[in-house]
């Protein structure tokens, strides 16, 4: 399978994000063609805080995250997949110094524009904007990003334990895409989040058809993947 669209970069993110999944294998000529199309997207047009530029292809349709959720908000759009395509970069393992350089500066865009929003707006550390950006700001967190700050991540995770629900949810909060950024974070510290969560993903599970689409079998999966750390 071909993993690079250089006509999109969320389609990119979202085939590389899957082959991680799922444990497909990218060959190492690939790797090197998808991270020189996404660092030649740093600072373009569209480009959230000086991270990775959708392409004009991408901000002509609503963005749809990995699993399923969508975005229509332009600004939304062009910081998740920021924030995104900052965690693929550091997924794919390559030693590179342009890479370096591209990651250390979108950082420092996205570190800039985070601490602008808590002085100018009083919001909460470890979250941004939105609750899917948050989500997404988590999954950048969880490869490494933002000089791998730990005490955001853990406070972000604070953050979601407020919007608990009955239901093995969390109100606000884009369900599977929630279940997917903590089950990219370290299990020690979600284990709490994800025993909390462990009831409703059953419930879902049981609920399985035989006609899944590609955003029903990745959810599947995340949720299985989930059981198997609290069981």
């Amino acid at each position: 399978m071909a993993y690079l669209d250089k006509t999109s970069l969320a389609k990119t993110i979202d085939n590389v994000s899957e082959a991680l999944l799922f444990g497909f294998d990218i060959d190492e000529w690939e790797k090197l063609e998808i991270a020189d199309f996404i660092i030649n997207q740093h600072g373009a047009p569209y480009s959230y805080a000086n991270t990775f530029a959708p392409t004009n292809e991408d901000m002509k349709r609503d963005l749809i995250l990995f699993t399923g959720e969508r975005i229509k908000s332009r600004a939304g759009k062009c910081h998740t997949l920021g924030e995104e395509a900052s965690r693929i970069l550091r997924k794919l393992e390559i030693e590179d110094q342009r890479i370096h350089i591209a990651l250390r500066e979108s950082d420092k865009g996205l570190q800039k524009r985070i601490d602008d929003h808590l002085a100018r707006q009083g919001g909460t550390f470890g979250t941004y904007c939105c609750k899917t950006c948050s989500c997404s700001l988590w999954l950048n967190l969880s490869a490494g990003g933002l000089n791998n700050n730990i005490q955001m991540q853990l406070a972000g995770l604070n953050f979601l334990k407020y919007f608990r629900n009955d239901e093995g949810s969390w109100n606000g909060f884009p369900y599977y895409y929630t279940l997917y950024a903590l089950n990219e974070i370290p299990s020690a510290l979600v284990i709490d989040e994800l025993r909390f969560a462990a009831s409703s993903i059953e419930k879902r599970l049981k609920r399985r058809t035989s006609n899944e689409n590609q955003y029903t079998l990745r959810r599947n999966f995340i949720c299985e993947s989930i059981l198997k750390k609290v069981s």
